[in-house]
């Protein structure tokens, strides 16, 4: 359900998601997630004269992926947009501190009877983030990001009653080794009210500057999650029980993000992604189609395109 959200390394960040991000995401997003990815983008900018910056991005989507499951197989719209303001006392940074909003928008009407359609998601986070680097050169360094992302279902039917509206929260740590090489990450996700469950995202990715407009980011994320948090992944029985399907290793998610930017400030993106769920308990599950939509593909593709923009 949740949460996704430039050039060179912050390609990922502009182009969406979270996400967290998280973010949330973002960002991925961003959403979770979505605002995860954001945060490399963030100590770049931590830099920047300007004390405040932000991004925003648009896009097409062919479905609605989070964690490596789908939550929509059908096309959405997407977007995400932040605004962020630098900390300092006199020379000593303290990072940085913002907020954003990520959206959803299905384009069929697959779930519309449990969701809605236009703007049936808005995910707003809150965030500080800071890098220690290890050199003057600032090649090296640690990034640290730390956010509260609340996700608000403005149309969703709850207990059979169009007009409720269902919420939960996530308090979300993302962590990168900065580099000039393959950049590790790790983004730490508690999801409270839903399922209080515990989720950690883990990779690697190497941002690659092809040419002065064009960079691309490919990327590694593997999914870990505890038996509590399985809102998106399949599992037997009835809905409510979400402890029939133990904690591990859930999903793989392999993805490339490619931004050409047409000026200093706006440019495009394309996203594409194969994911795969690698628990054997839940491709079972998968297979017997438990779940609903969430997990209930064990492999497929994903992609998007669109506009970012950073100021």
């Amino acid at each position: 359900m949740k949460k996704l959200m430039a050039a060179a390394i912050a390609a990922t960040a502009l182009a969406g998601f979270a996400a967290d991000v998280t973010a949330s995401q973002a960002c991925d997003s961003a959403k979770a997630s979505q605002a995860a990815e954001d945060a490399k983008d963030a100590a770049a900018e931590e830099e920047c004269a300007c004390p405040f910056w932000g991004f925003a991005s648009y896009g097409f989507y062919s479905g609605y992926q989070l964690y490596g499951s789908l939550v929509n197989p059908e096309p959405t719209l997407q977007g995400y947009a932040e605004l962020n303001a630098n900390l300092s006392v006199g020379d000593f940074s303290l990072g940085y501190l913002g907020g954003g909003v990520w959206s959803n928008t299905d384009l069929t009407d697959r779930r519309r009877n449990s969701y809605g359609k236009a703007f049936n998601e808005w995910d707003f986070n809150v965030h500080w983030g800071y890098t220690y680097w290890f050199d003057d050169e600032k090649k090296w360094g640690l990034s640290y990001r730390t956010s509260v992302v609340w996700y608000y279902y403005p149309h969703r039917r709850h207990d059979h009653m169009w007009g409720s509206t269902a919420t939960t929260v996530d308090w979300n740590h993302y962590v990168e080794l900065v580099n000039p090489y393959i950049i590790p990450f790790a983004n730490f996700v508690h999801e409270y009210h839903e399922s209080d469950g515990n989720l950690i995202e883990f990779g690697a990715k190497k941002p690659i500057q092809v040419c002065d407009k064009l960079s691309v980011v490919p990327s590694a994320t593997f999914v870990w999650r505890n038996s509590n948090y399985g809102w998106c992944f399949p599992h037997y029985g009835q809905t409510e029980n979400w402890n029939q399907v133990g904690s591990g290793i859930a999903t793989m998610k392999l993805m490339l993000d490619a931004t050409y930017m047409l000026t200093d400030n706006f440019g495009i993106f394309a996203k594409a992604a194969y994911c795969h769920i690698l628990d054997p308990d839940l491709r079972d599950a998968a297979e017997a189609a438990h779940g609903a939509d969430y997990g209930k593909y064990k492999d497929f593709a994903w992609g998007g395109v669109g506009l970012c923009f950073n100021f």
